[in-house]
């Protein structure tokens, strides 16, 4: 399972890759073949460099989040509307905080891929972007599993599966009652006596140790957009097993 760290990576690996075919598009059509020149001036005004001597450009997500930021009014803004600049910004700011290992939390992660996918279906990154979505929507379920979990495990539920528990043992101990009050103390009835108190203690451990399960009612799937009626959406199966 993917942790916060390894899926902020991921994203970055995704935008430098998916970013550049529009900035290259761009820069080229307003720039001409100075557009390499042009675009290395955001580095010289840029506190951050990490780009190698000569006319060759690191393409990683400092890059191009940066050139993109830095050329918007003059090459991008044409392109793109001011929501996605906003999404721009924002990146840059979670990657900056990423690269100096501030500490990012999970719901922060989130919302990192959900504007990286969305920055990058603006620019036709469909590819890139498909896959941040899905990580998205894993990271999601896993958020609400946990919040579920912690719900089902709250005091209150533990107290309902005890006095489940006790229900159930009360139960055997006046069935064992009336069978043996009725059919008396032979063979046959103690044999089925002590049966029906084994089922019931078994019951009675299950409901004891067992968390109890949210229940899901209709809703969306967050991946492909159909009314589901449980936790896992059949359409999408369906999809993977195709």
């Amino acid at each position: 399972m993917a942790g916060d760290n390894e899926r902020i990576k991921l994203t970055l690996d995704l935008l430098g890759s998916g970013l550049f075919p529009i900035i290259e598009q761009e820069m080229k059509a307003v720039y001409q073949d100075d557009w390499i020149d042009r675009a290395k001036e955001s580095f010289r005004n840029s506190p951050i460099t990490s780009q190698p001597s000569g006319d060759a450009i690191r393409w990683d997500a400092h890059s191009t989040l940066l050139i993109l930021w830095d050329h918007w009014n003059s090459v991008f803004r044409n392109r793109l509307t001011p929501l996605e600049r906003s999404y721009v910004g924002e990146l840059r700011e979670y990657r900056n905080r990423w690269a100096h290992q501030s500490q990012i939390k999970t719901q922060d992660t989130l919302r990192i891929l959900d504007t990286a996918s969305r920055l990058l279906s603006a620019v036709g990154a469909t590819d890139e972007a498909k896959q941040l979505k899905s990580e998205r929507d894993k990271l999601l379920g896993q958020i609400l599993q946990q919040q579920g979990k912690n719900i089902y495990d709250s005091s209150d539920h533990q107290r309902d599966r005890v006095r489940d528990a006790i229900i159930f043992l009360i139960c055997a101990l006046a069935t064992i009652f009336v069978i043996i009050n009725s059919y008396g103390t032979e063979a046959p009835a103690i044999f089925f006596a002590g049966f029906v108190g084994v089922v019931f203690a078994f019951l009675a451990y299950q409901r004891w140790v067992t968390p109890d399960r949210p229940t899901h009612g209709a809703h969306e799937c967050t991946n492909c957009g159909k009314v589901i009626y449980g936790e896992s959406c059949p359409y999408c199966n369906e999809n993977n097993l195709a």
